[in-house]
């Protein structure tokens, strides 16, 4: 105690000293002798240590666990260190000098630590109808180390497990986590009432040290299953003499549930089920016995309906069929009993019904079976096409066993014959007529899959074309037949009545744009789902003479020669009628000019062709030079049209020049001033024709010495004319006196060198045509004139 004693005097002598801090640290469990640290290393370098005094005693804590060198200042491990048992050391170190160095150990954890739970297994008890999701709080598990070290999570060890439990983990405060165990599915005790697995806690260290929990789940009983009979049905055979408490037989069901949940009772539903109560049933056993005496003739077999139940809290229930037969001494025929499956219980049976398919249940019965307990039952009759088929004891089936066809046979004839083995054997039959019902199965039928008609193309729109007509074998509404156009491309020109099946006309119709049309009737049946068939209808469109002819031209112009040969054809019309047939040919006749005969004095027409000849000779001086002609076309249906030729006769060189009159007289006054030219003579040279006969060529005047009649000088000259041109001579010339006469005035002198003139036609003789004007009247001149008859 001494040392002690001196080192705190001297610290609180010296309090002024120069203080210094060293922390250390070292990890735990390290063998003893271990260096922790050298105190030395506080003081400043170059300080003098003579040695250390320490704060602590002998006995205390700082020197149990480490050994201090009070001369070297070296710190080591006396024993092996435990940080959980203590995690740091304080104390004070004073050198000889006053000066005072305060120490601070602290012990680093490691991985020496498992996590640990408190209890090594847990049992819980969850209900099988707990819902999933439900929490299930445990107590997790303690780690002594901290940080990393400590526990870091858990998790259950069997996968399989995993599925069904989850586990979650919270902090719980300080180092402890609490554990949350998570029902993920639906439990099923009937399946596993127990389940047992392990939790295991792990740290963060490496390698990890884990600590586990057993965890057992049992797994409670709920009233959540019915009872289950080991038979869906029971059958049994009883006498119908037999005495009460005679028993029948037994029915049994289990219940996979625990307790009174799975208790069984049993009982008869009165309700549905042997309401004279002439069976019982022990409740506890399901042993039923005969209650009351039974008559086979009243009834030769019961069905009972017998109920099983648990005895939870909310019973679960379950039911069975009991068939009781009741047997008897041979004293009767069989009993043929039928009951038809149909939705109308009718004796009937759909022609789709496919093989194998239930028409009627037949129970056969005898109240004298005897000890043979059997029957015989024979099906005749129905061509094959049903079979009876043992159900169940006396219980058959009357099935369909080949393809029905109703339309081919709609009605069979059935006798189901029954005998038994009596002594002598007793027979019955019942006869049953089974009707086959229509099925939709057969289309409608057309009368033919192609009909034909002729309809004119002038026939008013509803006028009838044809009527179609489909059978359908079926019967009632699925022999029911309505008509309809398909969409077609000249379907909108024919509306067909949906029952009558009559088709008319609803457009107008044209031969020459459609001359057969194809369109096809659709008849439809009643049906669900309806069946359909088409027949082809072709309308042929009779042409009738509603067009006639048209000409390519309205008008015509053509040039002629006069005098074109004779049957010379110069020009053909063409007409066209859209008709067909004898309606379509044209016959082509001529109008001459605008009137109402036929034959032309000069053309002629060729009433096939259309060519137009000439049929005569034609001259151009003898008769008009334009014919304008009327062309009518006709077709063989008195339909017609017309077209205008205009013909113009072109003139040849076929007449001689012929002089009308053949003598001329005239005058020509001639005024001459001296100095002045020769006007009136040129003028005069203009005026006259060409006279080949004496006319030099100097002068070109036609009148030998005319013109070189010194002026003033009156002569008289006749002279010979003949014109000169065209190829042609005339045979006799003309004789043209001249007179010139000397005067001083200028010849007269039109206003104009041009006039023209219009006039009315059909202007009556001496209608004014106009006027001309010309200046000095006292010239004469005597024109050559020629009127339309050449005088």
């Amino acid at each position: 105690m001494l040392l002690p004693l001196i080192a705190v005097s001297l610290l609180c002598g010296q309090s002024s000293a120069q203080v210094y801090n060293l922390s250390l640290a070292i990890e735990e469990g390290l063998p003893a002798g271990t260096v922790v640290g050298d105190i030395r290393a506080a003081l400043p370098e170059g300080a003098p240590s003579s040695g250390f005094l320490i704060s602590e005693s002998r006995e205390s804590f700082v020197f149990n666990d480490l050994e201090i060198d009070g001369d070297t200042g070296i710190i080591t491990t006396a024993a092996v260190l435990d940080r959980e048992s203590r995690g740091k050391y304080d104390f004070v170190a004073a050198t000889l000098t006053g000066e005072m160095i305060k120490v601070n150990i602290v012990v680093r954890d490691v991985n020496d630590h498992s996590p640990v739970f408190a209890r090594e297994i847990v049992q819980l008890n969850v209900s099988e109808q707990t819902p999933p999701g439900t929490r299930f709080e445990l107590e997790g598990a303690h780690d002594q180390d901290e940080g990393e070290y400590g526990t870091q999570g858990y998790r259950v060890t069997d996968a399989a497990i995993g599925e069904l439990f989850k586990v979650e983990y919270r902090s719980g405060g300080g180092k402890i986590f609490n554990l949350d165990l998570i029902l993920s599915d639906r439990l099923d005790r009937e399946t596993t009432d127990l389940y047992t697995f392990t939790i295991e806690a792990y740290d963060g260290g490496v390698p990890q040290r884990t600590g586990t929990l057993r965890v057992q789940v049992r797994v409670l009983d709920e009233n959540d299953n019915a009872p289950v009979f080991n038979q869906s049905e029971y059958h049994a055979l009883v006498w119908e003499n037999a005495p009460p408490s005679t028993p029948v037989c037994q029915v049994h069901a289990t219940d996979v549930d625990l307790g009174e949940n799975g208790r069984v009772t049993y009982e008869i539903i009165r309700r549905q089920s042997d309401p004279n109560e002439l069976f019982a049933i022990d409740g506890g056993t399901g042993a039923i016995r005969v209650n009351k005496p039974l008559d086979y003739e009243t009834q030769p077999f019961h069905e009972l309906v017998v109920r099983a139940g648990d005895s939870g809290a909310q019973p679960e229930y379950s039911s069975t069929l009991v068939v009781v037969k009741v047997r008897d001494v041979n004293d009767n025929s069989p009993a043929i009993s039928v009951m038809f499956l149909s939705e109308s219980g009718e004796a009937e049976v759909s022609e789709g019904a496919a093989i194998g398919e239930y028409v009627a249940r037949v129970s056969v019965s005898d109240p004298d079976l005897g000890e043979s307990d059997t029957l015989s039952i024979s099906l005749e009759g129905g061509d094959g096409k049903f079979a009876l088929k043992p159900s169940d004891g006396f219980l058959y089936s009357l099935c369909v066993d080949g393809a029905l066809d109703r339309e081919a046979v709609d009605l069979y004839v059935l006798r189901i014959v029954a005998s038994d083995f009596g002594a002598p054997p007793l027979r019955s039959e019942r006869t049953l007529v089974v009707k086959v019902t229509d099925l939709n199965d057969s289309p409608p039928v057309f009368e033919k899959n192609e009909y034909g008609a002729n309809v004119s193309e002038d026939v008013f729109r509803g006028s009838a074309v044809l009527q179609v007509q489909a059978k359908d074998s079926d019967e009632g509404v699925n022999s029911v037949v309505r008509y309809s156009i398909a969409k077609s491309e000249h379907g909108y020109l024919f509306d067909v009545d949906p029952e009558s099946g009559l088709v008319t006309t609803a457009a107008s119709l044209d031969h020459e744009r459609e001359a057969e049309i194809r369109f096809l009737v659709v008849a439809v049946d009643g049906g669900s789902p309806p069946l359909t068939s088409t027949a082809s209808i072709a309308v042929y469109v009779e042409d009738v003479n509603d067009n006639e002819p048209v000409f390519e031209k309205q008008l015509y112009n053509v040039s002629l020669p006069e005098h074109t040969p004779v049957g010379t054809c110069f020009l053909q019309v063409t007409a066209t009628d859209a008709d067909g047939g004898e309606f379509g040919r044209v016959q082509y006749s001529l109008y001459h000019g605008f009137d109402s005969y036929d034959k032309h004095p000069l053309f002629l027409i060729h009433p096939d062709s259309g060519w137009i000849c000439v049929s005569q000779d034609i001259d151009r001086e003898a008769g008009p030079v334009n014919h304008d002609i009327l062309v009518k076309a006709e077709d063989q249906g008195g339909q017609s049209t017309q077209t205008y030729v205009h013909i113009e006769v072109e003139d040849l060189n076929d007449n001689r020049p012929a002089f009308s009159p053949e003598t001329y007289v005239t005058k020509r006054q001639q005024p001459h001033p001296a100095g002045r030219g020769d006007p009136p003579r040129d003028r005069l040279r203009q005026r006259l024709w060409d006279i080949r006969t004496g006319c030099t060529k100097k002068d070109r005047c036609g009148v030998p010495g005319l013109c070189s009649e010194p002026p003033g000088h009156r002569q008289r000259k006749t002279v010979d004319i003949r014109p000169g041109w065209g190829g042609r001579e005339l045979l006799r010339p003309a004789s043209v006196t001249v007179n010139v006469l000397s005067s001083a005035q200028a010849p007269a002198v039109f206003q104009k060198s041009r006039y023209a003139f219009s006039v009315l036609e059909d202007s009556p003789v001496g209608t004014p045509v106009g006027t001309v004007l010309a200046s000095n009247p006292d010239s004469e001149f005597s024109p050559i004139a020629q009127n339309s008859n050449g005088q």
